[in-house]
Formats: structure tokens, sequence, C-alpha cells
């Protein structure tokens, strides 16, 4: 593998890079402080659905049942694998 001169120097392990800047999440796993807009990570991974995770980060806020009744709807086509790539899926399965 060859590294170009002009390549910037990155530490190992990635420590102290940042790679980008966003309202959407917040990391600083020493304080194991993981966050999804204003809530705890571990908090909405064991108290709220997959969908209202999803709607949180599209819309800013958790969803109350009627929202999420509704994005639920409209998503759940988008929750299903197109017949070629379910066929392939046994021919590339270890």
């Amino acid at each position: 593998m060859t590294t170009s001169p002009d390549a910037p120097a990155v530490p190992r392990g990635l420590a102290g890079v940042v790679v980008t800047d966003t309202g959407l999440g917040d990391v600083r796993g020493r304080e194991g402080f993981y966050h999804y807009r204003q809530y705890a990570a571990i908090e909405l991974a064991e108290n709220r659905s997959f969908e209202d995770v999803w709607y949180l980060m599209v819309h800013g806020d958790l969803p109350d049942r009627a929202a999420a009744a509704d994005f639920a709807a409209r998503t759940a086509a988008l929750r299903t694998l197109p017949a070629e790539v379910s066929a392939a899926l046994p021919a590339i399965a270890r």
C-alpha cells in the first residue's frame, strides 16, 4: 500500500479525528455519552421502536401514537426486499 506524500497524518484508531459536525447525534465514548438528537441512545434502544428512532432522525422529535402509526404505514413498503435480492441471498449465504 502506498501513501500520498500530501495525505494528512491520521492518528491510530482515528482518536481525536472529527468526521463531521452534525446535530443528529453526539458521541463521547470516554464519558459514555451517546445521543440521537436530545435523547440518550441507550434509552432509545431499550424503549423505542426502530421506526420511532427513524422518525426522530427525519423529523427531529419522537412521534406520538398517531404519527408513529402513520409513519409505519407510509414506510412499510420500504421494509421489503426486492424479489431479485431475496432470490440471490441463498446463493451468497455462507
